[in-house]
C-alpha cells in the first residue's frame, strides 16, 4: 500500500466487516521521529487459529479468498520505516493494532489522506461508533455524538462527510506539521 491512511482503511474495513460497534483511531508522534498508530475495536477478536500470528497472509478469515494481505503489509511498511507492528486479540474482546512508523528515513511512507479515509469511514459503516483522538488534542471525533446532533439526518449525507472531513483536518494538523508532510488528498 501506497501510503498509512490505505493501511488504516484496510484495519477499519476489518473491523466494520468483524462486527465491531466501536472502533477508537488514536495517532501519538514523539519528538524521536515516531508516528504510532492504534487501532482498537470491541468485536469478537480473531480466532485462536489467525491471532498466533495475525500477520501471516496465509490466515485470514476472509472467505472470498485464501489469503489476507492487509496486517503482512501493514508489518511490512512499518519495519521499512523502522518501526514495529503489535496485534492483541483476545476472543470476544476484540482487536487492537499498533504500528508504529518512523518519519527519519527514505522508507517511511507518506501520511496520505488520513482525514478522507477517516470521514469516509465514519460515514460509510454507521453501525460503527468511530473515535478519533491524538495525544495534544485528545478527542477529535465521536460519531455517537455527531449523530445525536444530526437529529435525523443520514450520515451519509455529503454535507455531513464534509463537515466530518473538515473536523479531522483541524484535529490532525498538528500531526501533519510535526511530520513535515501534507495530507494528499483523494481525487
Amino acid at each position: 500500500m501506497e501510503d498509512i491512511s490505505l493501511h488504516l482503511l484496510d484495519v477499519l474495513e476489518n473491523s466494520a466487516k468483524a462486527g465491531a460497534k466501536t472502533v477508537c483511531v488514536d495517532f501519538t508522534w514523539a519528538r524521536d521521529d515516531a508516528l504510532q498508530v492504534r487501532i482498537a475495536d470491541d468485536g469478537p477478536g480473531l480466532p485462536p487459529e489467525i491471532a498466533e500470528d495475525p500477520t501471516d497472509p496465509y490466515r485470514t478469515t476472509r472467505t472470498e479468498r485464501p489469503v489476507g494481505l492487509g496486517l503482512s503489509l501493514l508489518r511490512r511498511s512499518a519495519e521499512e520505516s523502522g518501526g514495529a507492528l503489535r496485534v492483541q486479540s483476545e476472543p470476544g474482546r476484540g482487536v487492537t493494532v499498533i504500528a508504529e512508523f518512523h518519519f527519519g528515513t527514505v522508507d517511511a511512507r507518506p501520511l496520505g489522506d488520513l482525514p478522507g479515509v477517516l470521514a469516509m469511514s465514519a460515514v460509510s459503516w454507521p453501525g460503527i461508533d468511530l473515535r478519533v483522538s491524538t495525544r495534544t488534542t485528545h478527542e477529535i471525533l465521536d460519531m455517537t455524538t455527531v449523530r445525536s446532533e444530526l437529529a435525523g439526518i443520514d450520515p451519509s449525507h455529503p454535507a455531513v462527510r464534509a463537515f466530518v472531513e473538515e473536523l479531522l483536518q483541524g484535529g490532525l494538523a498538528e500531526l501533519v506539521t510535526w511530520a513535515g508532510q501534507e495530507f494528499s488528498m483523494g481525487d
